[in-house]
């Protein structure tokens, strides 16, 4: 079982055990007997324990579902260098903010097909492989954090050319799939070199996009928590804060060599109706596959709870006490 809190446990846990002392105490104060306080503090426990767990919202492994399966293979390819944490996406937001809604964005959309997910700044690393697990691929997404600025030594976008050839070759060789390149980026290039090299990636693309993220105005860069510095990242030549600006020209050049279309992004909203296209073009069957799939259970503890409830309401018509 695994767990997805909607409040994290560092705040919920102390608020229940708060709530608890305080029914506590209250139940204690009572001029009941022994036997009916042990009762309101068995349900009141019940109820926060409940609470609780339905917060935490559980899920299980099954194996062996049926599913609706896509003949496609869905690669991101998304830029983690330091420029993608500037402040200039929709209310000041990072661009990376922007990536990750528009990734889960397409994730859902295309549930049932292949994914994958490489991401570079220095050096590029395939965080997944082709994969039709996609809490796995989320996952991965959630471990791109912050880079250190000290890390930083300029950026190209040629970086992940030979990963994207390692899994795109993969990805042809299967029979009867399709192949969807997400190329992600703010097309910035801080170290004079020019894009080059995805021409030749093109024969294995069948769609996709390259999506830019960021303004022409651009945004600042705030550091990683816990860096002693600046708390954004400064320009080394003027001494003041730097602004990273989005760079149109590279992704168009980027787009136009893998045959696929270019689109600047101001809300995960934007992509709907190309990966609505995609979806509307690919095959689907529905078959027994042994994939992990993971089912919600959280709404049987939630049955669970508006039966507690309806047990108070009862209590409190009936007898004028909770």
């Amino acid at each position: 079982m695994i767990t997805n809190p909607v409040i994290p446990n560092y705040i919920s846990i102390p608020v229940i055990v708060l709530l608890l002392l305080a029914a506590g105490w209250s139940i204690l104060m009572r001029k009941d007997k022994v036997w009916q306080k042990l009762v309101s503090g068995f349900r009141v426990a019940l109820i926060l324990g409940l609470v609780f767990m339905i917060n935490l919202r559980p899920s299980v492994k099954s194996y062996n579902a049926q599913i609706e399966l896509k003949n496609i293979d869905v690669l991101f390819v998304v830029d983690t260098t330091i420029s993608m944490w500037a402040e200039d996406y929709e209310g000041g937001k990072t661009r990376m903010d922007g990536v990750q809604a528009t990734c889960e964005s397409i994730l859902d959309q295309l549930t049932g097909s292949n994914f994958a997910l490489i991401r570079f700044d220095n050096r590029a690393q395939i965080l997944a492989p082709f994969t039709q697990d996609v809490r796995s691929v989320s996952d991965a997404f959630s471990t791109i954090k912050t880079p250190d600025p000290y890390y930083a030594k300029g950026s190209s976008l040629n970086v992940p050319i030979s990963a994207m050839d390692e899994l795109l070759v993969s990805s042809s060789k299967k029979e009867d799939r399709k192949t969807v390149v997400f190329f992600i980026s703010d097309g910035e290039i801080t170290n004079n070199s020019a894009v080059d090299g995805f021409k030749e990636l093109e024969q294995y693309v069948d769609g996709g996009a390259v999506l830019g993220f960021g303004t022409d105005a651009g945004g600042k860069m705030k550091v990683a928590s816990g860096y002693s510095g600046s708390r954004y990242v400064t320009d080394p030549e003027t001494g003041s804060d730097a602004v990273s600006k989005l760079d149109e020209d590279n992704l168009k050049k980027i787009a136009e060599d893998l045959q696929v279309d270019y689109l600047h992004v101001k809300d995960a909203s934007d992509v709907a109706y190309l990966v609505e296209t995609i979806k509307n073009g690919s095959s689907i069957r529905m078959e027994e596959a042994e994939l992990i799939h993971y089912e919600d259970i959280y709404y049987y503890l939630a049955m669970g709870l508006v039966a507690c409830f309806a047990w108070e309401a009862i209590s409190l018509l009936l007898w004028r006490k909770l």
